[in-house]
């Protein structure tokens, strides 16, 4: 098996793993909320502040990933955020379970920018897009198991006392946050030991160069490893942090990037947040909660399996402008429509229906957002996907709150209708994207 599928693949086991961590609160958010006397407000809180700091870190870290290499900051980053997961278990408060949701966020931050690089570095322009969406889907696939998985876990491991708190709720969350930090660990020693920042030499045993405006020195792809004789020196970046947000910030397609992934963020976040709240409201037993999420994230599954070919396709077939604008577009307008259906207040299994097909359409443009940071952002591609995910994650910090607002405002189907006006916005946003314009007009060496 050539060496760049078993890199792609390990990068991918590791995003399984962040998103196992992520998402695997919000099953146990109401056995939280019961364990902690916690308020809706605080528990909806609580979900939001993940995402804050996730946001907030991304162009710190991903520029790091450009600097250090995505092995190291990825292995690093492994490691905090299972510890952190862990460190779940032992909280007692509102306050504790807060700062520890805000400190995941800042230790899963770097993974997906620094993902991107390494992707960059491994994969030619027509494989970027099928490259990310392997590792994207590892994270969806991670997301789309937590679910059932956790829920069967909190419900087997009752008895095995983790504090001495009481456990009025009758499920074990303790025990599960300290099971999935623990064998997280075992994942960051895998990454570290397996993956390296280049193709060593004689894997392929050529040099390809770049075939595209929006590649540059820095992206050959190398077959020896950096620092041998035959490896080019080191690229030293003109930029340092303060210059990438300039160049970044500089950016209409930036801008555009930014606003698509914060609307379409607002929306998708119900389902890894307030999702089991909304089954818990339509008398849905917990044993079959995990499940129900399980099967709607599943949808996005298979969405991400597919979005990779369709973006290498429509970018051969149509170009960089409308190669990467459109399939983000088409998918947008599907999901728009399915929160409308959602809105219409149809039956239980009509909406999860709908919101299946929702994360199908959301997962299947996921590798043209990825490919479309990959196309423009030249040798700063983690700051550039860390742009965009910042600005998406702010988008998901406020989506538990605010759609809980609104919906104790005027209902579930006033929800539904702030989500498609959200996926309306990032319509337009696709549509401007144009991948065939770098954000560096000039190498910087």
């Amino acid at each position: 098996m050539p060496q760049r599928y078993l890199v792609v693949g390990i990068a991918a086991v590791a995003a399984l793993w962040m998103y196992i961590d992520r998402v695997c609160i919000s099953i146990l958010a109401n056995p939280i909320k019961t364990d902690l006397g916690l308020t809706d407000q605080q528990k909806e809180n609580a979900l939001g502040a993940f995402f804050f700091t996730y946001a907030l870190f991304q162009i710190p870290v991903g520029a790091l990933a450009d600097r250090f290499g995505p092995r190291l900051i990825l292995s690093l980053s492994i490691a905090a955020w299972s510890a952190v997961t862990a460190s779940t278990g032992l909280v007692g408060s509102f306050a504790a379970l807060l700062a520890i949701r805000l400190l995941l966020g800042a230790t899963e931050a770097g993974a997906y920018p620094a993902a991107a690089a390494l992707v960059k570095r491994w994969a030619r322009p027509e494989e970027r897009g099928l490259f990310s969406s392997g590792v994207a889907l590892g994270g969806r696939i991670g997301g789309a198991f937590a679910p059932a998985m956790t829920a069967g876990l909190a419900l087997a491991l009752v008895g095995v006392a983790i504090t001495d708190d009481a456990n009025p709720s009758g499920k074990n969350w303790r025990g599960v946050f300290v099971l999935y930090g623990m064998l997280g660990i075992g994942v960051a020693v895998l990454f570290w030991v397996v993956v390296r920042d280049y193709p060593p030499g004689g894997s392929l045993g050529t040099t390809i160069p770049p075939t595209d405006p929006g590649e540059d020195a820095a992206a050959e792809w190398h077959a020896v490893p950096p620092g041998s004789a035959e490896s080019p020196a080191p690229v030293r970046h003109e930029y340092g942090f303060v210059g990438r947000v300039v160049l970044l910030a500089s950016s209409r397609n930036m801008w555009l990037f930014g606003l698509l992934q914060f609307c379409n963020n607002i929306s998708w976040a119900f389902l890894v947040t307030l999702l089991p709240t909304y089954l818990v409201e339509a008398d849905v037993p917990f044993a079959y909660q995990g499940n129900i999420q399980t099967g709607v994230l599943l949808a996005g599954c298979v969405g991400m399996l597919c979005g990779g070919f369709v973006t290498d396709f429509t970018r051969k077939r149509f170009g960089p402008r409308w190669g990467r604008s459109a399939p983000i577009a088409i998918t947008m307008t599907g999901c728009a429509m399915m929160c409308a259906v959602v809105s219409s207040s149809p039956g239980l299994w009509v909406a999860i229906g709908a919101l299946s097909m929702m994360a199908l359409c959301q997962d299947l443009g996921i590798p043209s957002v990825w490919a479309f940071a990959q196309d423009v952002g030249g040798r700063n591609v983690g700051a550039a996907l860390g742009w965009g995910n910042m600005l998406g994650n702010f988008g998901a910090a406020l989506s538990p709150r605010v759609l809980g607002e609104v919906k104790r405002a005027g209902g579930w189907e006033a929800a539904f209708v702030v989500c498609a006006g959200c996926y309306l916005v990032a319509v337009v946003s696709g549509l401007l994207l144009d991948a065939s314009k770098p954000i560096e007009s000039e190498p910087v060496g």
